[in-house]
């Protein structure tokens, strides 16, 4: 079955921390949020959709603090916002009272589009999950990925509803409770040396299962 990038780079983030999907989707977000700093400031489907959202979400918001020299890009987007909340805001709506008005105010100030980061960032997920359960039968990958931390609670939810072949369903399930029995196992080790008699044992593995548990139930940071 032929392999496109998405597969490699699946395999690789399988070596990673956490989630892989998580991993990549991190990762190529704040590729994404990069772009549109450096390359589509003056793009106006662009501007004109980070209108529309009301700016980014808070989450996304703050990433392009991380981008260097972005404080052009970062002021006209958010003039563009500022002058589009001023001109839905200029005339207060009529109403028979103040409730009413500014709940028509408040109808004209919400997004009509999600933040585009996280539309993208959904987007590449789905690409990623698509190429997991189409090459989740093959040896290396089903490897890489029991060797993994697992796919977080989020993605394995959104993989299953994606699955459309019994086979690749069954081994989904299967790496996904491999994983997690090893993180379940490993929880209850850093528990049971939790109690004082058992502290001068010492930590391995399990020592940060209550750090990984917390991408794994929930997805990893910065993912939502």
């Amino acid at each position: 079955m032929q392999k496109d990038t998405r597969y490699f780079d699946l395999m690789k983030a399988c070596s990673e921390p956490g989630c892989p999907v998580c991993h990549i989707s991190l990762e190529l977000a704040r590729h994404y949020v990069d772009g549109i700093l450096y390359e589509y400031v003056n793009d106006p489907g662009v501007r004109d959709e980070i209108c529309k959202s009301r700016g980014y979400c808070n989450e996304h918001a703050w990433w392009m603090l991380d981008v260097r020299g972005a404080g052009l890009g970062i002021a006209i987007f958010q003039r563009d916002v500022v002058q589009t909340v001023l001109e839905l805001t200029e005339a207060l709506p009529d109403g028979r009272n103040a409730r009413q008005s500014a709940q028509e105010l408040l109808k004209r100030l919400q997004p009509t589009v999600e933040c585009p980061v996280c539309a993208q960032r959904r987007t590449m997920e789905d690409f990623m999950l698509d190429t997991l359960l189409q090459h989740i039968g093959e040896e290396k990958l089903a490897a890489a990925l029991a060797d993994s931390a697992g796919l977080c609670l989020p993605h394995f939810s959104r993989a299953l509803e994606r699955a459309d072949d019994a086979e690749a369903l069954k081994q989904l399930v299967a790496l996904q409770r491999h994983t997690l029995t090893e993180l379940r196992d490993d929880l209850a080790e850093f528990i049971r040396k939790n109690d004082y008699r058992f502290r001068d044992e010492g930590f391995g593995n399990e020592g940060d299962s209550w750090r990984r548990a917390i991408g794994i139930v929930s997805g990893e940071r910065g993912v939502r």
